[in-house]
C-alpha cells in the first residue's frame, strides 16, 4: 500500500510539472517567435516481482515480470517547428522562414532569437524589444541612417538601394543544442557548439513569425492533466483510508 501512495504521489508531481509547461505555453500564445515546450513521461524505477516458493513449486522463487514504481516528467523539449508568418507592414519587422535565428548582443553575451519585432534606438541601431542590438555577420550592430530601409530574403540590409549590412542568420545542426534563457532568447547548451550560417532560411520584411503554439492541443492537454491529477489524488485518499483500516485492525485488542 505504501508503494501505491508513492506511485500516486509521483503521478501528481508529474502532472503538476507538465501543467506548468502547458500554462507557460498558453501564456506566450501571443509572443512573437515563441517556441512551445513539450514534455513526456518516463518510468522512474522498476522492480522485479517474484512469486514465493510454495509446496506446489519445486523451483523456488519465480519471476513474474517487472513493476514500474512511478512516473517522472522528463526534461522539456523545445518544439522548433515553424510558426505562421503574419504581415505587419512595418519596415523594421522581420520574420524568418526556415531553421535560422537572429543574432543579438545582450549584457550576458550573444544570444539567438526568432523574435523579429525590431525597432531603431536613438543612435539609429536596430534593437529588439529588450533593447538588445541586432548583429551582422561581423558581429557588429546594424546602424540604419536616414532613408528607406529594405531587407531582402538573403538578409541583405539596404538603405536607398545601398547595401549597408548582412544580417547574421545562423542555425545549429545538433539535436536540441539550445536552451531557453528568458526574454524569448536562446543560448547554446555547450558554449563549444558554434552556429553556422543558415543558407536555408529566408527573411521576410514587414512580417513577424507568430508563436507555434497549438492552442487547441494545449487546452486538451490541460484538461487531461487536470483529470490525471484528480485521479491520483483520489488514489492517495483511498490508500490512506486502507492504511488507516489496517492500523486499526492491528491495534484492536484481542478479546
Amino acid at each position: 500500500m505504501i508503494r501505491g501512495l508513492y506511485t500516486a504521489a509521483s503521478g501528481m508531481l508529474s502532472a503538476m510539472r507538465r501543467m506548468e509547461l502547458v500554462t507557460n505555453n498558453i501564456a506566450n500564445a501571443q509572443t512573437v517567435g515563441f517556441k512551445q515546450d513539450r514534455s513526456a513521461l518516463s518510468t522512474f524505477d522498476e522492480v522485479m516481482i517474484l512469486q514465493d516458493g510454495t509446496p506446489a513449486s519445486t523451483t523456488g522463487n519465480q519471476e513474474l515480470g517487472q513493476l514500474g514504481m512511478a512516473a517522472v516528467a522528463e526534461e522539456p523539449m523545445i518544439d522548433f517547428t515553424q510558426g505562421a508568418i503574419q504581415d505587419t507592414s512595418r519596415d523594421f519587422d522581420l520574420a524568418l522562414e526556415g531553421p535560422g535565428f537572429f543574432t543579438v548582443r545582450t549584457p550576458d553575451g550573444v544570444r539567438y532569437t526568432r523574435d523579429g519585432g525590431f525597432t531603431r534606438d536613438a543612435f539609429g541601431r536596430m534593437t529588439n524589444t529588450e533593447g538588445h542590438l541586432l548583429l551582422d555577420i561581423n558581429n557588429n550592430p546594424i546602424t540604419i541612417p536616414g532613408g528607406k530601409m529594405a531587407v531582402d530574403e538573403e538578409g541583405t540590409v539596404r538603405v536607398e538601394d545601398q547595401a549597408i549590412a548582412q544580417l547574421a542568420i545562423v542555425e545549429f545542426n545538433l539535436n536540441q543544442p539550445l536552451r531557453k534563457v528568458g526574454t524569448n532568447q536562446f543560448a547554446p547548451r555547450d558554449e563549444a557548439d558554434l552556429p553556422t550560417p543558415s543558407a536555408g532560411t529566408a527573411v521576410h520584411q514587414g512580417s513577424i513569425e507568430v508563436s507555434n503554439l497549438d492552442m487547441a492541443g494545449a487546452q486538451t492537454t490541460m484538461l487531461e492533466l487536470q483529470r490525471a491529477y484528480q485521479a491520483s489524488q483520489r488514489l492517495i485518499q483511498y490508500q490512506d483510508e486502507m492504511v488507516g483500516r489496517a492500523v486499526n485492525e492491528i491495534a484492536r485488542p484481542v478479546s
